[in-house]
C-alpha cells in the first residue's frame, strides 16, 4: 500500500487486515452461519482476554467509505455501528486502498507533514484455528493503539504479529501484547524491501531484490532464501506463507525443530502469472486471475497449479478451500461464478456487478471475500454488498445503503 502525499493532513488508507490471537473456546472449523453470539463455557483453560467465548464465529463486515469512516455491519443481526469516524481534515478525494485478509483488526493510515500515523482498530470479533476445531470470541470494539513512522506504511499480518513497515524499519505489533502497541518493538532490516514483509514463525519474510529472504526476529539474515522476482502479494495458509512471484509462488514452511525452508512452486511453462492470490483463512488453497485465460487454483499442500479456463476474462478469484476445491470468481460481464477444480462452472449469478465492473473508476473497488458458506462482493455502483451462497450461486441478501470503498470480513 503506497499512500500518495497530499498537502495538509490527509487520510490515505483504510486497510482491513487479518490478525489472529491464541485464545479460547472450541467451535468446529467450518461453523455454520449465521454466527451465534451465545457464550459457551471455556473447556481448555485458555484466556480470551476478557472477550466472551461464543458458539460460532460472530461474523461482521467492516466497510470503509471514501472519507475513512469505518462501519461494522453485524451479519447475524444486520445492526451497524461506527468503528472510526471520518477524518474531518481528510481530502474527500483521497484514495482508499487496502491490504486484504480476514480476522479481527482494521488499520487506518493518515499522512501529514510531520509523518505517518497508523491507527489500529479492534472489531472485537475473531476466530482462531486450533487443530481440528477453532476458538471464537466476541468482545469490545474500538481503537487500541497507534504506530507512528515516516513515509509510506506497508501493513502485513503474520501468524503471531502484524508488521507495519516504514522503509527498512518494521514495527512489530505482537498479537498477544495489544496493551503495548504504542511501544511496539522496531526492527531495522539490512536490506531495502521491494515488496511485502511478513512475520511468520518468529521470523520476518522479506521480499528484497529478486528473492524472498528470511530474517530472524532481530532483523538478521538467516541465509535462507528463494528466488522471487516481481513479488506482489503474500498470504498465510494452513501449509505456510505464500508469496506471488513472476515465476510462480514461493512457499515458506516451518520444519521440525523450528527452522524455516523456502521453495518455489513454478507455473507451468509459458503460463501468465497472477498478481494477487486469495483464499479462505487457514485453508490450503489460493486462487488468482490468470490473465485473460481464466483463474489459477493453487493447491499449496500438493504444490500444484491448476488452470481453470473460462469463456470470459475475470476480475477477481478466491479459493473456498473446501473438500470440493471450489473457486469463486467475478467475470468482466459482472457475473459471479463458482468453478470446480477442473474449471467446470457449477453456478452463475445474473450480471449483478455489470455497472461497477464496466466503469474504470469503480472497477478497482469491486472486492470478493469468501467464507465457509458465502461469498461477499462489493458493488460500488449501487452502494451495496451482495451475499452469495457459493453452493448454488443464490443471492441470499443484498446489504444496501453503503459506500463500499473497501470491505473486510471479521469474526
Amino acid at each position: 500500500m503506497t499512500p500518495s502525499p497530499r498537502a495538509g493532513r490527509t487520510l490515505v488508507l483504510a486497510s482491513l487486515l487479518a490478525a489472529t490471537l491464541a485464545v479460547t473456546s472450541c467451535a468446529a472449523s467450518d461453523s455454520p452461519a449465521p454466527a451465534s453470539s451465545a457464550a459457551v463455557a471455556p473447556n481448555d483453560g485458555v484466556d480470551g482476554g476478557g472477550a466472551a467465548e461464543v458458539a460460532s464465529p460472530a461474523l461482521a463486515l467492516v466497510v470503509a467509505d471514501a472519507d475513512g469512516e469505518l462501519t461494522l455491519l453485524d451479519l447475524e443481526t444486520e445492526d451497524r455501528s461506527i468503528l472510526a469516524d471520518a477524518d474531518a481534515d481528510a481530502d474527500a478525494d483521497a484514495d482508499a486502498e487496502a491490504v486484504l485478509g480476514t480476522g479481527r483488526f482494521a488499520h487506518l493510515t493518515h499522512v501529514d507533514p510531520d509523518g505517518t500515523r497508523v491507527d489500529i482498530i479492534d472489531s472485537g470479533r475473531w476466530t482462531v484455528p486450533h487443530g481440528d476445531h477453532s476458538h471464537s470470541f466476541l468482545g469490545d470494539a474500538g481503537t487500541i493503539g497507534t504506530v507512528d513512522g515516516t513515509g509510506p506504511a506497508d501493513i502485513r499480518v503474520g501468524d503471531t504479529a502484524t508488521a507495519i513497515r516504514f522503509g527498512r524499519e518494521v514495527a512489530l505489533v505482537d498479537h498477544e501484547k495489544l496493551a503495548d502497541i504504542d511501544d511496539a518493538p522496531r526492527v531495522s532490516l539490512s536490506v531495502d524491501p521491494t515488496g511485502p514483509v511478513v512475520p511468520f514463525s518468529g521470523h520476518l519474510l522479506a521480499t528484497a531484490g529478486e528473492s524472498i529472504q528470511i530474517f530472524d526476529a532481530e532483523g538478521t539474515a538467516t541465509g535462507v532464501a528463494a528466488p522471487c522476482a516481481g513479488a506482489t502479494d503474500a498470504d498465510l495458509t494452513r501449509v505456510g506463507a505464500v508469496f506471488a512471484c513472476d515465476a510462480g509462488a514461493v512457499l515458506v514452511t516451518r520444519e521440525v525443530g523450528g527452522a524455516l525452508a523456502a521453495e518455489l512452486i513454478p507455473y507451468p511453462a509459458g503460463s501468465a502469472p497472477t498478481s494477487d492470490l486469495a483464499g479462505r483463512a487457514d485453508r490450503p488453497d489460493l486462487a488468482g486471475v490468470a490473465a485473460d485465460q481464466g483463474a489459477w487454483l493453487l493447491d499449496v499442500r500438493a504444490r500444484e497449479w491448476m488452470l481453470l479456463a473460462t469463456d470470459t476474462p475475470l476480475l477477481r478469484a478466491a479459493a473456498v478451500g473446501d473438500d470440493d476445491s471450489r473457486t469463486v470468481v467475478i467475470a468482466f460481464d459482472g457475473t459471479v461464478r463458482v468453478l470446480a477444480p477442473d474449471g467446470a462452472e457449477l453456478a452463475r449469478t445474473e450480471p449483478l456487478l455489470a455497472a461497477s465492473v464496466s466503469d474504470p473508476t469503480l472497477r478497482d473497488r469491486v472486492q470478493l471475500i469468501v467464507d465457509a458458506h458465502h461469498a461477499y462482493v462489493s458493488d460500488p455502483a449501487t452502494g451495496a454488498v451482495h451475499e452469495i451462497d457459493h453452493a448454488d450461486g443464490a443471492i441470499t441478501r443484498t446489504l444496501e445503503g453503503l459506500d463500499p470503498h473497501r470491505i473486510q470480513l471479521v469474526g
